[in-house]
């Protein structure tokens, strides 16, 4: 009985091997995964709105510019250089390091003034990126922006980078 079944299964590889031989895609391969999209990258140029939330006399809507840059020896930090778009010149409005979540494409940056403790979160999704500021510590949202992605070439020339206190 084990010498039947020894045979069987030595003819079995004999097949197999003789087949795979003449055919190699006959031959196990791993499995084809789909492969999963590149989580969203945030470093490059955006433009698009940036809107004053609830009554702020001071607020005014801007047309915004952001330039996200890797910080080299920083992994998960990201540097935003802010500007508006004004009479169809870039102005800048500062610059601010972000801690990114590259898997979840998600940004956020708690920063302090002398005037304003704020909160900026952003959510990428592709080339649109959504986000809100939101004033500490009563958590009261001030702002919301909606940007894409863009090429510098679709923008005004940037300032530069010493305007920005570099």
């Amino acid at each position: 009985m084990i010498n039947k079944r020894r045979r069987s299964f030595t003819g079995a590889l004999l097949i197999s091997a003789v087949v795979s031989w003449c055919n190699p895609n006959f031959l196990c391969k791993p499995a084809l995964s789909t492969p999963r999209p590149a989580p969203p990258s945030v470093l490059g140029t955006w433009k698009g709105e940036s809107t004053c939330v609830g009554n702020r006399p001071a607020c005014k809507n801007e047309v915004a510019v952001y330039r996200f840059e890797a910080i080299p020896g920083k992994a998960g930090v990201v540097l935003q250089l802010a500007d508006k778009i004004i009479e169809g010149k870039r102005e800048p409005m500062g610059k601010l390091e972000f801690q990114y979540d590259e898997a979840k494409g998600e940004l956020s940056c708690e920063f302090n003034t002398p005037r304003t403790h704020a909160l900026w979160q952003f959510k990428v999704t592709g080339d649109a990126m959504e986000g809100t500021l939101i004033l500490l510590p009563d958590r009261e949202l001030v702002r919301r922006v909606k940007v894409k992605r863009v090429s510098e070439t679709e923008v005004p020339a940037a300032p530069a980078r010493e305007l920005y206190g570099m």
